[in-house]
């Protein structure tokens, strides 16, 4: 079983002039991703672990 770890984060961009209802997190968690694991299906554990106000209805993954 092969895994990618990270840290994970979202961007609140809702309204872009008002942070104050949802920061951000200011240190982005830990996540793992599993390779044997469509990643569809691991999304669900990231939004939980993030606790986003959003719901999840498309998903948008930058790797730097």
């Amino acid at each position: 079983m092969a895994t990618f770890a990270c840290r994970v984060q979202f961007l609140d961009d809702t309204d872009p002039f008002n942070s104050t209802n949802f920061p951000e997190p200011t240190r982005p968690p830990h996540f793992t991703f599993r390779e044997d694991i469509p990643l569809i299906n691991q999304i669900a554990g990231v939004h939980r672990l993030l606790k986003a106000p959003h719901k999840v209805l498309g998903v948008l993954l930058l790797w730097s």
